[in-house]
């Protein structure tokens, strides 16, 4: 990949790690912003203009000969940055469409609940029946996981991919949200091979917290 990039994101932030992941499996060098959730940041007029949802991540591609390109929501820009890598895409246009509908399975089914899960674990105590709610569609979407990876070395026939990238920025943060990966052996097997992958870092140790 050539030019420069920037992620605008937070260290707590699920998609963020996301994007930065993929930047790092790919040897990508990135400038990093630290965007302060709990002060709105994210909600300020000049945040607004690099990302009209007002969330975390941006990562802005600043282009030699077409200027500068504000990319948001998470699953678009690892697309972007696997079509302009070679990259983690798939091996050919029936495994992209694999790893898109991977990518929405997880937004659908499984990144909402574990991060809510988490979210109630972590900073807020609301009514217990929201917080088993939660954790009941979090466990279902961890349940269909475990049986989807039964047979498979990642998600994608080809080897590693975004839907995997995807995913196990989905999944990393299941101690906090108190679940044991001990109950999902496929689980486990799965992260330990994307974890052995060139590059890999762990949230906390791949984005700054300032």
């Amino acid at each position: 990949m050539a030019d420069q990039f920037t992620l605008y994101g937070s260290f707590l932030s699920g998609p963020t790690y996301k994007v930065g992941l993929m930047l790092a499996l790919t040897g990508q060098p990135y400038a990093y912003r630290h965007v302060d959730l709990s002060k709105a940041e994210q909600k300020s007029p000049e945040f607004l203009k690099l990302n009209r949802f007002g969330q975390v991540p941006v990562l802005v591609h600043e282009r030699a000969t077409q200027g500068s390109l504000p990319l948001v929501q998470s699953c678009a820009i690892i697309e972007y940055l696997a079509d302009l890598s070679g990259r983690f895409g798939g091996k050919d246009a029936a495994e992209r469409q694999q790893a898109r509908e991977w990518l929405h399975w997880d937004v659908d089914r499984l990144m909402p609940w574990m991060n809510r899960a988490r979210f109630y674990a972590r900073f807020v105590k609301p009514d217990p029946a929201v917080v088993e709610h939660a954790r009941k569609a979090a466990a279902t979407g961890l349940d269909m996981l475990e049986s989807l990876l039964e047979g498979r070395t990642f998600l994608l026939e080809s080897g590693p991919s975004i839907a995997d990238i995807g995913l196990f920025s989905s999944v990393v943060h299941a101690a906090e949200a108190e679940f044991d990966l001990d109950e999902y052996p496929n689980i486990q097997a799965w992260w330990k091979r994307i974890a052995a992958l060139p590059g890999f870092k762990l949230p906390y140790e791949l984005l700054p917290k300032s």
